[in-house]
């Protein structure tokens, strides 16, 4: 139970961080920003005496794509499933997301594969301002393990492919379905663990990411992360707006084993970067996790 919740309590950083730093996302959020981004032109009197000139605003969408992802080079045991049930809170200077319910599922295809999903649902607003709601964007991974992780200390490998699917078209030139090759490693040790992922997004961003996961007593953990973002896109008009193309963000959480196939875990974390109109004063998840068989009479491949 313990590499599935420290799985899930990965997936739900992810998620979180993933919620702070996808802007443009598909979400409420990012509907608000394309509708007010763009180019114009402004009238502005250079002198006196010279015929009124029109300088152009600094061109852009207004719009910083970043991504995070954070795994590690564990994989389920061939028919081995996890789902996990919770919520996720993102709160700016400016804008408010409760997401609810979350589903997160993985399986264990075969000894070195497996294949994962997440579903969440939205509730998004301003301050004071209508309450938008709808399915968020969705993600569905395969991690392939090059490597395992051993407790002698060995390093363990993987990647993995995942595909994004935004909620609504991002706009011009930008496309609903994209894709990210994240590569994660593992150490293991008595009592405690490192991994982290780093990668790229197709929207434009590179990433990299990292955990550290202790374990407290014989049924709990805490697990503290960090993560950073960098848009690889110009973007005039963001940079003038002060949205930083990079951003980094870390995490602290908690996860108590209540048998052996239930979990229940609890993150919280902000941006540490700088303090933009994007950047998450706080952020918010938890929720509970359960183990089960999926296929005991799958074929074992390897």
């Amino acid at each position: 139970m313990k590499s599935v919740l420290g799985a899930l309590i990965a997936a739900c950083v992810l998620l979180s961080a993933t919620m702070a730093e996808a802007q443009g996302r598909g979400n409420a959020y990012g509907k608000r920003n394309q509708s007010s981004s763009g180019s114009g032109t402004v009238p502005t009197p250079v002198a006196p005496a010279a015929p009124e000139t029109f300088q152009p605003l600094p061109t852009g969408s207004g719009i910083r794509n970043f991504g995070a992802w954070l795994d590690d080079a564990s994989v389920l045991p061939q028919g081995r499933g996890s789902l996990s049930v919770s919520f996720g809170y993102w709160r700016t200077s400016g804008y408010r997301e409760f997401d609810f319910p979350v589903a997160d599922g993985a399986i264990g295809l075969t000894r070195r594969v497996q294949f994962g999903m997440s579903v969440p649902y939205y509730h998004a607003n301003e301050p004071g301002g209508p309450v938008a709601r709808g399915v968020g964007d969705l993600y569905f991974s395969t991690k392939i393990q090059l490597r395992e992780p051993e407790k002698s200390g060995s390093v363990g490998f993987a990647i993995t492919p995942l595909l994004e699917v935004l909620s609504v078209a991002p706009g011009p030139d930008r496309h609903r379905v994209n894709w990210a090759v994240p590569a994660n490693f593992e150490v293991q040790r008595e009592g405690w663990r490192v991994f982290g992922s780093a990668g790229y997004f197709s929207r434009g961003a590179l990433f990299a990411s990292g955990a550290l996961e202790i374990a407290v007593a014989d049924r709990a953990w805490i697990t503290g992360t960090i993560s950073q973002s960098h848009s690889l896109e110009r973007d005039d008009l963001s940079t003038a707006l002060g949205i930083a193309s990079r951003r980094t963000d870390a995490s602290g959480g908690v996860g108590f084993s209540l048998s052996p196939n239930i979990a229940a875990f609890g993150v919280i974390g902000r941006t540490l970067s700088s303090r933009d109109p994007t950047a998450a004063s706080v952020f918010l998840t938890g929720g509970v996790a359960f183990g089960f068989d999926a296929g005991r009479n799958i074929t074992r491949t390897n």
